[in-house]
């Protein structure tokens, strides 16, 4: 394929992405709505405990899973949450709103129907480990807020079921292709479509007004040096979406994938041997990780 028809197919896909979002608002009306209002809370100082639970309180459904999570063996409570305002102050506020969105595209953002070759139940399980795990990498950097970086790891492959649902025939030209060549996910669609679920992601987050923050890191995960703002980010993504991939759980649709180069790690100040050491610290977790994807489920 020449770069002209890359270029041509890139535009035309992104095109049918961009049309396809307001397909996307009506048959999902409660996440654009509660889950942008959710996120929007930490970009806002003048937010509250109050105006969290009055969204929340928009979706029973949602409250309920939240408070599920928060009683899960995952946190170890020593007392029950047995209210969204009691779960707040033992949590805490950006911990609830991040369980929020986990919570939220967990249970209103799975396709229907079951597909050969992906397995959703594994998708979610990388997801959620990548949340845990971009979380406990980024109370490692100070630049970073680590509820920030667990949203941002629940959130980081939803470019993948948009082409599931919306763009189905794509999706499996692209698994097609993953299994012919033994490629990365990322590399397959860049090779096959010319636009990554990434670029999808990126879309649609900004889309729905997502704070930057979490859009961009997103967007370029796969290459977080192309990341101009939100650098630091985008590299805790890329490494936290390693480990999930490295320890093995769930699946993220391709068991193809690369090392994170020594270049990456100087960005953040981490030689390989310290990135080694995060990857134990990481495997000690992995219990965490299935306790709080039992929890989500």
């Amino acid at each position: 394929m020449t770069v002209k028809q890359v270029t041509e197919l890139n535009d035309s896909l992104e095109a049918r992405v961009i049309k396809t979002l307001s397909l996307m608002d009506q048959d999902l009306p409660t996440i654009p709505v509660v889950l942008s209002q959710i996120m929007h809370m930490t970009a806002s100082s003048n937010s509250s405990v109050k105006d969290l639970i009055r969204v929340l309180n928009q979706d029973q459904s949602l409250t309920a899973r939240i408070l599920r999570v928060a009683n899960s063996a995952y946190y170890g409570l020593r007392e029950k949450a047995t209210t969204i305002e009691r779960a707040v102050v033992i949590l805490g506020f950006d911990m609830v709103r991040s369980l929020a969105v986990g919570a939220s595209f967990i249970h209103y953002f799975s396709p229907k129907n079951q597909y050969e070759n992906f397995d959703l139940n594994a998708f979610w399980a990388h997801t959620t480990a990548v949340g845990v795990f971009a979380e406990s990498i980024a109370l490692e950097m100070p630049s970073l807020d680590a509820s920030d970086a667990f949203t941002a790891g629940i959130l980081h492959d939803i470019g993948k079921l948009v082409m599931l649902i919306y763009f189905e025939e794509e999706f499996s030209r692209v698994l097609r292709r993953i299994a012919e060549e033994r490629l990365d996910f990322f590399e397959a669609e860049i090779s096959e479509l010319g636009l990554s679920h990434a670029g999808v992601a990126g879309i649609l987050l900004r889309h729905w007004n997502i704070p930057e923050v979490l859009a961009e890191a997103i967007e370029h995960h796969h290459q977080p040096l192309n990341a101009v703002n939100n650098l630091d980010l985008s590299i805790c993504l890329h490494l936290a979406d390693f480990a999930a991939r490295y320890i093995q759980i769930g699946a993220s649709g391709s068991p193809y994938f690369q090392t994170p180069s020594i270049e990456l790690l100087k960005k953040i100040n981490m030689t390989g041997r310290d990135f080694k050491a995060v990857l134990k610290q990481l495997v000690r977790k992995k219990e965490d990780v299935f306790n709080l994807i039992s929890a989500l489920d």
